[in-house]
């Protein structure tokens, strides 16, 4: 009789059993790789803005680089020297600024072109993305213009 009563109480056959554990295991696993993707996505995205936001700001500064000369004459020429020296410069003085970053500014006397590459290592992505990360890249350009 006890062991009718037993075999009763079970949910399903006797090799089912660890299923469940199974299961909670492979879940678990995928929500760190899930998580871990989430983490250098969100790394490459964050240096993506910054990198951003340091291109246009010393593109502008190089755009602020006119000949005065050219003032009085009533047109804007960027002195392309030191547009780019400038964006340089401004750039180099954020504090977001880092040795592995590396600025490409090229001006003509009509416009300034800035371009930024960064390397951003990676930590789970390591094993499917190049060696070293994924290299990030913002260009941004600006001329000089007349305020009204």
């Amino acid at each position: 009789m006890r062991r009718r009563v037993a075999e009763a109480g079970r949910c399903g056959p006797a090799d089912d059993r660890g299923a469940v554990v199974l299961w909670s295991l492979g879940l678990l696993l995928m929500l760190f790789f899930a998580g871990g993707l989430a983490l250098d996505l969100w790394r490459v995205l964050s240096r993506h803005g910054t990198l951003s936001g340091i291109a246009y700001k010393s593109a502008v500064a190089g755009a602020a680089q006119v000949i005065e000369s050219d003032l009085y004459q009533n047109r804007l020429v960027l002195d392309p020297d030191l547009a780019e020296e400038a964006a340089l410069r401004f750039a180099e003085d954020q504090p977001d600024w880092n040795a592995s970053m590396n600025l490409t500014p090229e001006a003509s006397e009509s416009e300034i072109v800035v371009e930024i590459t960064e390397t951003v290592p990676l930590t789970l992505m390591r094993m499917f993305a190049p060696a070293g990360g994924i290299t990030v890249t913002v260009t941004a350009r600006a001329s000089p213009a007349e305020f009204q």
